[in-house]
């Protein structure tokens, strides 16, 4: 449960660079600076030692000379199971490590504010599967924060964005690219409802694919001219990365930019035009573009039908971006939204909404009469399931959507397996969906009921994320029917009841799609990360 008078953390945690905000006692929202100073940290680890590291600027710093105990771009692998690296003789999980940023966005918090901060709402890519989502939540915990919610990025942009708009009848597009990932989610305001309606994305496409491409082009030009390839050992690459990044940068203010190369006692200055970076990235450009217009079909919507769309994300400030947008919808980006910041500010927004009722920043809504009432679809607590609560603004509602279908797997007449959706896309949250099985053979006495997660027909198509064993059944013969229940919560639960209909027996799970490693492990790990020395 929440600490009801202490402070909530929004934060972004994201590929390239984090960020924090939360609801002062008048109402503002308030980026956090790190302990640097900076609104943001690099989402960089550098291991220095056995149990010692420093994240952030520091580490990014540590990139050219000593490649091999640097982190970079963890956030890409989080959700998979296998994936580890090693430093100084010690292993670490994609969790892990994420929790070692998110252990220094808590320290630098409790610096800066003089008191314990152990709440947070931490976002992720809206088309993040339930692995991903997991992984995130484990990283919270394994940091010491009690993870309240987690929500999706897209969600909280427009909340930093649409709810001082609220009233209005408008259709939002939000343009999440990311240094790893993208989203593009379509939202609506409705009076006082703010609502997704579609969602689609690459959680492995994001500006370090551009970064990529312009490394690649400066290094096949070095090698062109010199035979040599600075790709072929770790330090001239980041040394060589870095530039480019930089070199990438400066393209979007800049019509020309030139990367230095040295490499086995060779030299040489690569120059390259925005017009020849755009050109060398224009497949990747053209992934976006094909994602909006998927996210509009999904919404049976026409660039026609979108208001106004808002960046989110650092890599949205290349110049190509904007007109791509401008070009299919004919207009220009809302204005006063920080690209960097807004999904940190929305995350903070929605964590006193949600999570501080009674915080002092909404008692002035009460206190003028005004009916409080703020929906968060996707926003409620871990702890709680059902219905979620009305808190905070006055008259408005924020709903989300189930991003990924969650099906069961079944045998057809012919005994051939396919799989059915329970609960489909978009379906709002929270729902409850069932349907009605039946025994496949005769004298059965127990079922399995198989949970999948995502799009298509077979199992080789989708993931499956947990099972139900109804066993302690009379043998009956086939067709006997058997009653599935899905319950999923606006806080990534599955409740998932399989019920004999003849004898009313029933088997429930509960599938965490906010959580995965067990209570061992994580104290485990969560010991490990309290002993390093993070800075």
């Amino acid at each position: 449960m929440a600490d009801d008078d202490g402070i909530i953390l929004g934060i972004d945690l994201g590929t390239t660079f984090s960020a924090m905000a939360f609801v002062d006692r008048h109402g503002k929202c308030n980026i956090l600076p790190n302990a640097e100073g900076h609104p943001t940290t690099a989402s960089v680890i550098h291991f220095y030692d056995r149990d010692a590291c420093v994240v952030g600027e520091e580490a990014v710093k540590m990139v050219v000379v000593d490649a091999n105990n640097v982190v970079r771009f963890i956030k890409r692998y989080m959700g998979e199971p296998d994936y580890t690296m090693e430093f100084f003789g010690k292993t670490y999980t994609p969790q892990e490590l994420s929790a070692i940023i998110l252990r220094k966005l808590k320290d630098d918090a409790e610096e800066a504010l003089g008191r314990p901060v152990n709440d947070a709402v931490i976002t992720v890519p809206a088309y993040f599967n339930a692995a991903q989502r997991s992984a995130t939540a484990d990283a919270g915990s394994l940091a010491g924060f009690n993870v309240l919610s987690i929500i999706n990025e897209p969600t909280a942009a427009a909340i930093s964005y649409g709810v001082e708009r609220i009233g209005t009848d408008r259709n939002i597009l939000v343009f999440d690219l990311g240094g790893g990932t993208f989203d593009v989610t379509v939202m609506e305001i409705r009076g006082a409802s703010l609502r997704t309606v579609a969602s689609d994305g690459n959680a492995e496409l994001g500006g370090k694919d551009w970064d990529d491409r312009l490394l690649n082009h400066v290094a096949d030009s070095f090698q062109r001219q010199f035979g040599l390839d600075p790709r072929d050992d770790p330090q001239p690459y980041q040394e060589l990365y870095e530039r480019c990044l930089h070199a990438k940068i400066s393209l979007s203010t800049k019509p020309r930019a030139v990367i230095p190369v040295n490499y086995r006692g060779h030299r040489a200055v690569v120059p390259v035009t925005r017009d020849e970076f755009e050109s060398i990235t224009a497949d990747l450009l053209a992934q976006c573009e094909d994602t909006c217009n998927i996210v509009l079909e999904k919404a049976r919507m026409k660039w026609s039908d979108i208001d106004e769309f808002i960046f989110a994300g650092g890599s949205t400030r290349m110049p190509m971006v904007h007109e791509m947008l401008r070009r299919l919808s004919g207009k220009e980006a809302a204005k006063g939204v920080n690209p960097d910041e807004c999904v940190a500010v929305g995350a903070g927004l929605a964590a006193v909404f949600r999570h501080r009722p009674n915080h002092p920043a909404l008692q002035a809504y009460r206190g003028s009469g005004a009916t409080p009432e703020l929906e968060l679809g996707e926003l409620s607590s871990a702890s709680g399931g059902g219905q979620p609560q009305r808190v905070g603004l006055p008259g408005v509602r924020i709903t989300d959507v189930a991003t990924h279908p969650l099906g069961i797997v079944v045998l057809d007449a012919n005994l051939k397996e396919r799989i059915v959706n329970l609960i489909p896309e978009f379906t709002p949250l929270p729902c409850d969906k069932r349907g009605r099985f039946a025994y496949a053979y005769d004298n059965m006495t127990a079922v399995r009921v198989e949970i999948t997660e995502g799009h298509g027909d077979s199992r080789d198509e989708v993931t499956v994320i947990g099972d139900v064993v109804l066993d302690k059944l009379p043998p009956r013969p086939r067709g006997t029917p058997i009653e599935v229940v899905y319950r999923y919560t606006v806080n990534q639960i599955l409740e998932v009841d399989v019920t004999d209909v003849e004898t009313r027996h029933t088997r429930r799970a509960r599938i965490n799609l906010r959580g995965s490693i067990d209570e061992a492990q994580k104290a485990e790990a969560r010991e490990r990360i309290r002993q390093a020395s993070i800075t």
